[in-house]
């Protein structure tokens, strides 16, 4: 697969997961693409190897929610 294919796939999955977080929490999209980007899960999302970018925005949410409690 297309390096083009997996980035598109990994972009969709990061804006409906931050789409997804924003309507459950009620936080601004702005401040939540901000944690995303800014944690171990963003990372993994584009490393392709880790197959992350295959697997869906709620899939993607529970690692995310995961990797956060680690670092907290």
């Amino acid at each position: 697969m297309s390096y083009e294919t997996m980035s598109s796939c990994a972009d969709l999955i990061l804006a409906d997961a931050i789409d997804d977080l924003a309507a459950e929490s009620g936080e601004k999209k702005e401040e939540i693409r901000k944690a995303i980007m800014t944690s171990e899960a963003y990372d993994a999302l584009y490393d392709f190897d880790s197959g992350l970018w295959q697997q869906g925005p709620a899939y993607f949410i529970d690692f995310f929610r995961r990797i956060q409690a680690m670092s907290a």
